[in-house]
């Protein structure tokens, strides 16, 4: 029996470990702080982590071949950059093992009328649908049910806006045990990272997003140091004066209290005491530096990494080695269940 059939049975006793991250763009701060510096950290905690690019998902908005190619590279060579071990961690993109999208038309067939219509009341389908207009952005959270539960994965660690898509996975996965009067799937936990949903710094209200708002609301996580200073120093505050606590009246100023918070480790309580009363411009310069400081080195790997495509591309086919040939026995025994064997 091969390592990959040891670590990964089809009904884990312990805890599976799976997500993913669109290669949609640049990896930006939101990406980091809300899921990726968790993989990191997990990878030394559990040793059946599952990390994928979910390249499939890309095509709900409109994106040339070469943006796949280079956004995929990119995320890789960041991720690779953050300290992410591909000897720890499986690391391969969820187009190059084909059970994705097998597990992902059996599902949708499970889905009763009830959950269909739950499907249009889904955040990105609202946001995205009146930009972009085809089938996948209503069935994606079929695929990415798929791209869970494929590795029988237990505890997702995603940002909080991910929860409603893992109580959809678990809806799902309710049907088709219900639909074949079987145990198949086990229920999904949300690994909620530690850092607070990160905003953008053009607009406090909107997330900090690839998909959404302006792009100098983004710190990338390749952008150069200039480029991070001129956004914290544009960032939006407010005319009210020094430093105070408030998100409802501040949500700027507050904004930029949390992310330093996030980025430096150091706690929200902390910070706020050292800032209160403060110029806006003394956080602004903090922040700048604290943030070159931690996307610097990154970035300077990242493109380091990028320079040798073949090193980037091999970690990418071995992971999807490993994938594969847990996704083949995992999709065989589903398909024994249900009859197709």
């Amino acid at each position: 029996m091969s390592v990959c059939r040891r670590l990964f049975s089809s009904c884990p006793a312990r805890k599976q470990i799976v997500s993913a991250i669109q290669p949609t763009g640049e990896p930006h701060l939101g990406n980091y702080l809300g899921a990726l510096k968790q993989w990191v950290s997990l990878q030394d905690q559990h040793d059946n982590c599952v990390f994928g690019l979910a390249d499939n998902h890309v095509f709900t908005s409109k994106i040339t071949a070469k943006q796949v190619r280079q956004n995929t590279l990119k995320q890789t060579a960041v991720l690779l950059s953050l300290g992410l071990d591909p000897d720890k961690v499986i690391l391969y993109k969820h187009s190059a093992v084909l059970q994705h999208t097998a597990l992902a038309w059996l599902l949708s067939t499970a889905a009763t009328s009830g959950l269909i219509s739950k499907l249009r009341m889904l955040p990105q389908y609202k946001e995205k649908s009146q930009v972009h207009d085809n089938l996948g952005l209503l069935t994606y959270p079929v695929l990415m049910s798929a791209d869970i539960l494929l590795f029988h994965g237990t505890h997702i660690p995603v940002g909080e806006d991910q929860n409603i898509h893992i109580e959809f996975c678990n809806s799902i996965a309710q049907y088709f045990n219900r639909a074949y009067k079987c145990e198949v799937f086990q229920t999904v936990s949300q690994l909620l990272t530690t850092s607070p949903r990160v905003k953008s710094l053009a607009d406090p209200s909107l997330k900090m997003s690839k998909s959404y708002g302006k792009a100098s609301g983004v710190i990338g996580m390749l952008d150069t140091d200039d480029q991070i200073r001129k956004k914290v120093k544009k960032a939006v505050t407010d005319s009210f004066g020094p430093i105070t606590v408030d998100q409802d009246e501040r949500p700027g100023v507050y904004n930029l209290l949390l992310l330093l918070s996030a980025v430096s480790d150091t706690h929200f309580r902390e910070v706020c005491r050292k800032y209160e009363y403060r110029n806006v411009v003394e956080l602004k310069n903090d922040l700048s530096e604290c943030l070159v400081g931690t996307v610097g080195p990154v970035r300077d790997r990242a493109l380091e990494l990028l320079g040798d495509i073949g090193y980037v591309e091999k970690v990418l086919s071995v992971g999807a080695e490993k994938a594969s040939e847990i996704a083949e026995k995992n999709l065989d025994s589903i398909y024994r269940t249900i009859g197709l064997k």
